[in-house]
């Protein structure tokens, strides 16, 4: 198979957003323009103070009830419930905020991966308590704000807790990660977030307006920020934090075994028409390297995921079309690079107006030009 490239590389970048666990990392957030909840720390829901804030709009607001206004001045300890201090970071219990169950969708799904033991299906819906286990391929789980997950090969999820904020509509969502590797985009719209938690047998990471990697194995676990600000919390509830395009490595412990920058993009070679093999410089520090194929842009919906320990990969998309390849250096604490980005296209069969590729056949499948 031969193919063409497209624009060559570019380092994604996303919106400002922020990881937190802490009151004290919350108060970074003041000078974003976005919505001003700002994920939960432990039992609580923290939102920041806008102009115009009252005790009782926010209890009517978010618990629904605007009687529960003394409980958040007592919390807080506020003198003047309609006098707050403007970027306060303020507490709300969970256990008085309204919610509803919600849903995961199943929007992307390559090989196979089971729901509670049974086969999953593109279009499947994942809810509270279920446990989703990838084989050789990939999951997208798209949440009700927009959220997008995406799940790696050989990964486990525990749903612990899958919930919207009544009246807010604001995401409550806790998964476990006993093992495997999760990327996330969290809130895209900007609306904020309830509480978005990804926990691994060693630490808790909380979650919002982000993009986020998380990685578990028998090592420990990994943590790389490409977007925002991130705060860690370990099993002795010590926290770490991480500014943009930065990682940490713990152990089974929940040590930290270090944090630094992120590798930078790995410097693509350009190819050759008629090949089939990328090749890209050596990234100084760099131990193996990441290469991932994906049907669109954003690189969310996987059909291609491996580890190599050469800076070169013969490439085998499963499709016709244009194809979208991710390859980043990868430390010795495990910790994974930013992405150099590049398109490729394969012309070895008929595409339709749309892009897509023409099917055909009882089982579906792409006409190559070579059937004629």
């Amino acid at each position: 198979m031969t193919f063409s490239t497209l624009p060559a590389r570019v380092r994604r970048r996303a919106p400002l957003g922020m990881v937190l666990l802490g009151a004290s990392l919350a108060l970074l957030l003041g000078t974003t323009a976005h919505a001003r909840p700002l994920g939960a720390q432990g039992d609580y829901f923290l939102y920041q103070v806008e102009p115009g804030d009252t005790l009782e709009a926010l209890a009517r607001h978010y618990t629904l009830d605007p009687g529960n206004w003394p409980t958040l001045q007592t919390l807080n300890q506020v003198a003047d419930p309609y006098l707050l201090q403007i970027a306060r970071v303020l507490r709300i219990p969970l256990a008085i905020i309204p919610r509803r169950p919600a849903q995961a969708k199943v929007t992307h799904l390559s090989e196979q991966a089971t729901r509670n033991g049974q086969p999953l299906r593109a279009g499947d819906r994942l809810e509270t308590g279920d446990t989703l286990r990838s084989s050789q391929g990939s999951v997208t789980l798209t949440l009700e704000d927009h959220s997008l997950l995406t799940i790696a090969p050989d990964t486990e999820i525990q749903v612990r807790n899958l919930q919207t904020f009544r009246g807010s509509e604001l995401s409550d969502t806790v998964l476990s990660l006993p093992h495997g590797s999760v990327e996330s985009s969290v809130a895209p719209d900007k609306t904020g977030v309830g509480r978005f938690e990804i926990r691994t047998p060693a630490t808790v990471t909380g979650v919002r307006g982000t993009q986020l990697r998380v990685h578990a194995n028998k090592a420990g676990s990994r943590h790389e920020v490409l977007s925002g600000e991130a705060a860690i919390r370990n099993a002795a509830h010590a926290e770490q934090s991480l500014a943009r395009d930065h990682g940490a490595a713990y152990d089974t412990s929940g040590a930290l075994l270090g944090t630094h920058a992120l590798l930078p993009a790995p410097q693509l070679h350009p190819l050759e028409k008629g090949a089939s093999s990328l090749t890209w410089s050596p990234v100084p520090g760099a131990s193996a390297y990441r290469v991932r194929i994906a049907l669109e842009s954003a690189g969310t919906q996987l059909e291609f995921n491996q580890q190599v320990t050469q800076p070169q990969i013969s490439l085998v998309p499963s499709g016709i079309g244009v194809r979208y390849v991710f390859v980043r250096a990868i430390d010795a604490l495990g910790i994974e690079g930013s992405d150099a980005r590049l398109s490729i296209w394969t012309p070895d069969g008929l595409i339709s107006s749309d892009g897509n590729p023409v099917r055909g056949g009882s089982d579906g499948a792409p006409i190559r030009l070579m059937d004629y």
